[in-house]
């Protein structure tokens, strides 16, 4: 049996000031707080009892404490046709798993700048073009970093690794944005460099037990096309499609897996909205992903398609929602193993499609234009 428990404070405090002519700046400073404590409780049936009894070698506590602090600014300017917006973060991350089960805390502080870089310039009313640099983290989650194992099975164990660093990646593009009142057309071309890239590895612990675990690749890069598409006509119509074709390139030889592995792989996704009457919302998601690298392996092809229904009543106070995760139960994580001491074939699925079904009164007046909330699919597994 297994007990989470979550919880996350935030603050935010921002600055705005516009100058003189086209500029602004924008400054603040965000502190988020999250902790989340995984209690796992295993038993195992006691036969001269003729009851089930704990497991102390299968049961497990462990919290993981993070604190964020950044402060960032962006100053944004227009000189003419050419568009510059600057920007940098400056985030410091305090991290601690704690192994209650242990006796030992392991913590895993870091210090980051991350600079951004938008540059723009209008050719023309519809035509504009676009060079972009970013740098960006990706930072471990509590399950990835817990070590204590969780048994799928008596032969297969998945675990965290609590010395996990962030992924960190560079990113460039080079695009055009064509755009009018009913489309917006942005293809591109991008090279993204990634380091300390976050991956699963599968390890022997004895002839019989496997154990996979979060590591840290050397380095993965990738570069490509990618084209975004955005449609609508007026309220009735909506449709954003975005889709990416790349060379992938990771090195996996820091976990002993050789120096390179390259393959060409792409990935679509889907959203389109109808609204035949005033106050009801259709909409369809869709999204793919071909296969891609693992250090061992690859991971096979996947595919969702998500509906989802939304009508307003009672003068829009009251919001009725329906939802259908994974219409065509495509939705599937399948990867093979192939190494010198192991092939294998593991693929996990979801039991069921998950419908989804709910309503939200609002009291007091509302809002004339009321932002529009997502519709809430499952597409976990």
């Amino acid at each position: 049996m297994r007990d989470d428990r979550d919880r996350q404070y935030r603050l935010t405090l921002d600055y705005a000031n516009p100058f003189a002519g086209e500029a602004k700046l924008q400054a603040g400073y965000e502190a988020e707080f999250n902790r989340k404590e995984i209690g796992i409780a295993a038993e195992t049936f006691d036969g001269a009892l003729g009851r089930f009894e704990r497991d102390e070698g299968k049961s497990s506590i462990f919290h993981f404490r993070e604190a964020l602090h950044a402060v960032y600014a962006t100053l944004e300017h227009e000189l003419g046709p050419l568009g510059i917006l600057a920007g940098v973060r400056a985030e410091e991350a305090l991290t601690t798993s704690q192994l209650v089960s242990q006796d030992s805390t392991i913590p895993n502080d870091y210090f980051n700048l991350y600079p951004t870089l938008h540059l723009s310039y209008a050719l023309n009313p519809v035509l504009k073009l676009q060079l972009n640099y970013s740098r960006r983290a990706r930072r471990p989650e509590a399950d990835e970093l817990n070590p204590f194992p969780e048994y799928q099975d008596p032969r297969n164990l998945r675990a965290g690794n609590p010395l996990l660093k962030p992924e960190f990646t560079h990113s460039l593009e080079f695009g055009c944005e064509v755009q009018n009142e009913y489309v917006t057309i942005v293809p591109a071309i991008f090279y993204r460099n990634r380091y300390n890239a976050f991956t699963s590895v599968t390890r022997a612990l004895d002839d019989s037990t496997l154990l996979t675990t979060s590591e840290n690749l050397s380095r993965g890069e990738s570069a490509g096309l990618e084209l975004v598409l955005s449609a609508s006509a007026g309220r009735t119509f909506s449709a954003n499609v975005s889709t990416n074709a790349y060379l992938e390139t990771i090195d996996a030889s820091n976990l002993g897996f050789g120096d390179r592995k390259s393959t060409v792989t792409w990935s679509g996704n889907l959203n389109c909205n109808v609204m035949p009457f005033a106050a009801t919302m259709l909409q369809v998601n869709a999204q793919y992903r071909s296969a891609r690298l693992t250090p061992q392996g690859r991971y096979h092809p996947s595919f969702v398609v998500n509906a989802g229904l939304r009508q307003e009543l009672l003068d829009e106070q009251l919001t009725v929602m329906l939802t259908v995760s994974d219409i065509f139960r495509g939705m599937r994580r399948t990867v093979d193993l192939d190494t010198p001491w192991l092939r294998q074939t593991v693929d996990f699925r979801r039991d069921a499609r998950v419908i989804y079904l709910g309503c939200t009164y609002h009291f007091g007046r509302q809002a004339k234009q009321r932002p529009e909330k997502d519709m809430p699919y499952e597409n976990g597994m």
